[in-house]
C-alpha cells in the first residue's frame, strides 16, 4: 500500500502513516551503496546475522534498478540473502526504482517507517549501486556504509567527492580474495577520507576490511556501527534527522503541487500548451513554471 503509486490510495497512505507516526523514529538506520559488484547484498547478509546475534530485529529494505524498455526488475535479494531470509527476526523487501535514474525507490522513506512501526530496530537500506546518484541515500538513513572492492584500483581517484563526502564507513570487501591489496585498498582510503570533511563534527570516517565468506572483520564493521549510534552521538543523528525531514518535506510540496496543477481540469489545456511551447523552445522552463502557478492561483 504504501509503495503505491496509484492516486485512488494515497488517502489510505496519508492515513497509514498518521497512524504508525508515533512508533517510528527509534530505529538504527543504516544506507549501504557502492559499485555494482562490490559485494552490497553478500555484506548486508553478514553484518544483519550479527545484528540479529546481538538481539536486533532487522528489516532490508533494496533497491533493484528495472529495465528501460520493459519497466520491469529481477528483484532477486531474498535469493541472495538465504541466511537472512529464513530467520524470524529479519525481514526483506526489494523494490524497484521504476526506470528512474535515482538510486532508491520512490517511497523508500515511508518503507522505513512502517517497517519502524513494525517493530524492526535496524533497517538497512541498499541502493541501485548506480554511481553518484547514490548520494541520495545520505539523505534518508543516519549512517552510510560504501563498499568497496579491494582491487578497485584507480576507483578511489573516479570516486572523487561524490558519494565518498557522504561515507561515515568505507568497508573494503571480498578481502579473502587478497588480504595484502585489501590492506593497501584500506590505507589509501583513509587517505583519501582524511581530505574529505566529516558529515557530522563528532564521528571521522572509518575505514573496515572485511570478507562475508569467511566472515573476517564483520564483527568489526558491527562494532563501528555501535559506536557510530552510540547515546553520546543521539544529539548530532536527530540533528541529522531534522535536516532530512526539511527536505522530505521540500520534495513532497513540489510533488504534491506538480500533481495538483496537473489534475485540475482547468489547468489541462494550460499545461499541454506551455509543454509545447517549453519542446518547441519558445519559452524558458522557469518563465513556464512561473506562469503555471500565476494560472493556478488566480483560478483559485
Amino acid at each position: 500500500m504504501i509503495e503505491s503509486t496509484r492516486a485512488t490510495d494515497a488517502p489510505l497512505q496519508r492515513l497509514l502513516l498518521e497512524r504508525i507516526y508515533s512508533a517510528t523514529g527509534k530505529a538504527w538506520r543504516i544506507g549501504i551503496t557502492g559499485s555494482p559488484g562490490a559485494g552490497k547484498s553478500t555484506l548486508i547478509e553478514s553484518l544483519g546475522m550479527v545484528a540479529i546475534e546481538h538481539g536486533h530485529r532487522l528489516a532490508v529494505l533494496a533497491t533493484d534498478p528495472a529495465a528501460a524498455t520493459t519497466g520491469g526488475s529481477i528483484l532477486g535479494d531474498r535469493f541472495r540473502m538465504t541466511s537472512l531470509s529464513s530467520h524470524p527476526n529479519a525481514f526483506i523487501r526489494p523494490s524497484s526504482n521504476r526506470g528512474s535514474d535515482t538510486a532508491l525507490s520512490r517511497r523508500i522513506r515511508e518503507s522505513i517507517l512502517v517497517c519502524e512501526a513494525a517493530g524492526y530496530d535496524v533497517v538497512i537500506v541498499e541502493t541501485v549501486g548506480a554511481g553518484q546518484s547514490d548520494v541520495t541515500i545520505a539523505d534518508v538513513v543516519d549512517m552510510v556504509i560504501v563498499a568497496s572492492l579491494p582491487n578497485a584500483g584507480d576507483e578511489v581517484q573516479g570516486i572523487k567527492r561524490g558519494i565518498m563526502e557522504y561515507a561515515d564507513i568505507v568497508a573494503v570487501t571480498k578481502s579473502d580474495i587478497d588480504r595484502s591489496l585489501a590492506l593497501r585498498a584500506a590505507s589509501q582510503l583513509r587517505s583519501a577520507l582524511s581530505l574529505i570533511r566529516s558529515r557530522f563534527r563528532d564521528w571521522q570516517a572509518r575505514t573496515a576490511i572485511v570478507s562475508s565468506v569467511t566472515g573476517e572483520g564483520v564483527g568489526d564493521l558491527w562494532a563501528l556501527c555501535e559506536q557510530f549510534f552510540a547515546p553520546t552521538r543521539q544529539l548530532s543523528i536527530e540533528q541529522n534527522r531534522r535536516q532530512q525531514r526539511r527536505r522530505w518535506f521540500e520534495e513532497a510540496l513540489i510533488e504534491a503541487l506538480i500533481d495538483r496543477v496537473r489534475t485540475e481540469a482547468h489547468s489541462a489545456h494550460s499545461i499541454e500548451r506551455i509543454y509545447s511551447a517549453i519542446e518547441d523552445g519558445t519559452v524558458l522552463p522557469p518563465i513556464a513554471a512561473i506562469e503555471i502557478v500565476h494560472s493556478w492561483r488566480t483560478s483559485q
